[in-house]
């Protein structure tokens, strides 16, 4: 872990720290860093393996190569997880149209490490929030169906918001990733992060949290925050730099 492992060893994901019992700031930070950068690199790898195989998919459909039925069960699973809709219902060969492949091509992609957990810190003030010691939930991830979580304190009157809550802190990991992937809220960091790939260049995290305009009431104040995390703390070292897996 870099700079982290030489000064301790990453705390077990098993084994959640007590961050308001840490009065030193930057052992705060070591620690945090160090007990959530083995969750975000670990679903980076998961969406890795998974983009592997969607572009061995892909490039049979390049080459005019026919798919087996599992294959194209496997494409219309990931359009159902990324959300990845044309105005109609999907049709058996739509699914597997130039369209729904770039799509999926667009969604099914990395997180830079710097920017999630810049994100992390901000939103469960460094682990020490009420949604993430009580509910597992670092990045401040919304649900709306009664009971999915936890009601915040301060929900302004006629909301029915809830902060959603999650067995253990990675799953709260995937989520984010896989809501940054999805939502039309963030096709703006999609589309960052494919001129990037197209550009032979790693999606660095300060450039793609300016697709997070709409995370945060805070706006455009809220990305600057964002970016001043991961300059200070030096969060772009842990940036991935492959542009994709092979096939």
């Amino acid at each position: 872990l870099l700079w982290i492992a030489n000064r301790g060893v990453p705390v077990p994901e098993s084994v959640t720290p007590d961050f308001s019992a840490i009065n030193d700031v930057k052992t705060k930070k070591r620690t945090f860093f160090a007990y959530l950068l083995p969750m975000v690199q670990q679903s980076n790898k998961d969406i890795g393996q998974e983009r592997a195989a969607f572009l061995k998919i892909s490039k049979q459909l390049e080459h005019k190569r026919s798919l087996t039925a599992k294959q194209t069960e496997s494409i219309r699973l990931l359009t159902k997880k990324y959300r990845v809709t044309t105005g109609e219902p999907l049709s058996e060969n739509a699914i597997t149209s130039e369209n729904v492949m770039t799509l999926l091509d667009r969604r099914i992609d990395s997180i830079p490490a710097s920017l999630a957990l810049a994100q992390a810190a901000n939103e469960s003030g460094w682990g020490t929030a009420r949604f993430a010691v009580k509910g597992n939930n670092y990045f401040g991830l919304w649900c709306w169906s009664s009971d999915c979580g936890l009601v915040p304190n301060e929900r302004k009157k006629g909301a029915s918001h809830e902060v959603s809550t999650f067995k253990a802190p990675v799953d709260s990991v995937k989520n984010y990733m896989l809501t940054l992937n999805s939502h039309p809220a963030y096709t703006k960091l999609r589309d960052l992060r494919a001129t990037a790939r197209n550009n032979h260049t790693p999606a660095a995290g300060a450039v793609l949290a300016g697709g997070l305009l709409y995370y945060s009431e805070r706006g455009e104040a809220y990305i600057e925050e964002l970016r001043a995390m991961i300059r200070i703390n030096n969060l772009s070292q842990f940036d991935q730099t492959d542009l994709d897996p092979s096939p």
